[in-house]
Order: structure tokens, then sequence, then C-alpha cells
């Protein structure tokens, strides 16, 4: 008998996603762009997944952005933030704790000229909100504290966080990684003070390859991938119908 302990890392897909992915690239297989039955078929795909997210976060269904994952959710997060907000700073805080699809952007963002403040955490993974409080300046931009780690498994208080952040800098932005979190607590961004999140949908039992970020209403932030204009211009390329629906 087989024991699997590893749903951190990565979830079975669930029958009914297989089902519903297979009837996607099946039959109901037009591009989203298109004007005829089969591609208004697959735009019906998108706007149903938005609009069931939606639900769970109590958002507006144009808040959420499709991607290819948890890695692509981060990174569209961090630099497309940053690059459409250069006038507010160029200061952005994290941990010491958080997944590489953060910390690879950011030493990326480093060479451009950006300082990170690393905070620590205790043996427990909970930062120190006195140390969040202190690292706060004027010019900054950004904080990105993931919701529960993926190795520790520490949960940290994010709306707790959202309150210290925005009564020090009510312009500095508030990103959280919660691919470890939805599905798992309830998540509600408005009332968490949450300007970004990032989701993936392997982690819940989905397709690999599926994923979204949450974008507040009149958050600035620019795309990192360009195109067709695809998602209102915020993800450019063919929306992957199949894993958006399962």
């Amino acid at each position: 008998m087989e024991a699997y302990l590893d749903n951190a890392a990565t979830t079975q897909t669930f029958p009914e996603v297989c089902d519903i992915v297979k009837r996607v690239m099946m039959t109901d297989f037009g591009n989203p762009s298109s004007k005829h039955t089969k591609g208004m078929e697959a735009e019906n795909y998108i706007n149903e997944a938005k609009e069931n997210i939606a639900a769970t976060l109590k958002c507006q269904p144009k808040e959420i952005v499709f991607t290819s994952g948890g890695t692509e959710s981060n990174n569209m997060a961090l630099i497309g933030t940053v690059m459409a907000n250069k006038r507010a700073g160029k200061h952005i805080i994290t941990t010491r704790i958080e997944h590489a699809s953060i910390h690879e952007p950011l030493a990326f963002l480093e060479e451009m000229g950006y300082e990170v403040t690393y905070l620590k955490v205790d043996r427990l993974g909970h930062i120190d909100l006195e140390e969040l409080k202190e690292a706060i300046r004027d010019d900054t931009v950004l904080v990105s504290i993931m919701f529960v780690n993926n190795e520790m498994g520490a949960v940290e208080d994010i709306k707790k966080i959202s309150e210290i952040i925005k009564s020090k800098n009510k312009n500095t932005l508030f990103h959280v990684d919660a691919i470890q979190a939805y599905g798992k607590y309830k998540i509600v961004p408005k009332k968490m003070g949450i300007d970004l999140m990032s989701v993936s949908g392997h982690k819940i039992h989905g397709p690999k390859g599926s994923g979204f970020l949450y974008i507040k209403e009149n958050t600035k932030i620019r795309p990192i991938i360009f195109g067709g204009g695809q998602q209102k211009g915020m993800r450019s390329g063919t929306e992957n119908v199949p894993a958006i629906a399962g």
C-alpha cells in the first residue's frame, strides 16, 4: 500500500477535475478570444471560474487574473507592482523564509537597484511585528509575506501585519503568498488588508500549471507578459482554458 504524505508539494488531481479538463480539451476546445460559438463556450469557462473564485474571496471577478501557477503569480505581483510604482519608492520588505519564487524575483530587483529588507523569524517561523513596523519607511513600496510557510507550516497574522503596514505607510502595498493557505483558511482580502495575493491550483487538487493572482481594484501594477492583450492586457497569451476550468 502506498501512503502519500506530501500534499504541501502537490495534491492528487480530483477525478471531476480530470473530467472537465478532458472535456475542454476534446470538446469545448475553442480559443476564448474567438467570436464564434466555440470561442464563446471557452470564454464561459473562464468567466465561470472567475466567479467561483471571487465568491470564495468575496471579491469581484475582475480582480482575478489567471496565471500558470504560484511562481508566475508571485513574479507578477513583485515585479509588476514595483515597476508600476517607481515614484513611490524602491524599498521592499519580505522575510527570510519565503519561497524561491519570491526570493529570486527580489534578487533580480536588487540587481535593478531596489533595496530589500529581509525580516527575521523566531523558532516557530513567525516574524517580529515590531521589527516589521520599524522597517517600514516612506519609500517602502511593497511588503511581501507568505500566509502559511510551505516547509515549517508557520501561519502569519496577516490582518495584523496589514494593519501595521497601513498605519505606518498607507501607500505601501501588501502582497500575500497564499499558495499553502487558500482552500485551508477563510481568506477575505478586503477585510484582511491584502492588495495582491498569489494562489496555485495544484495545491488544492487542481491541475498543475494553473493559478491566479488577486489584484485589488485600483492597485497599480504592470503586466510582465506582453502580447495579444488577453485578460485586459494584464496577462497576454491565449488562456489555458482546460487548466482554468479545472
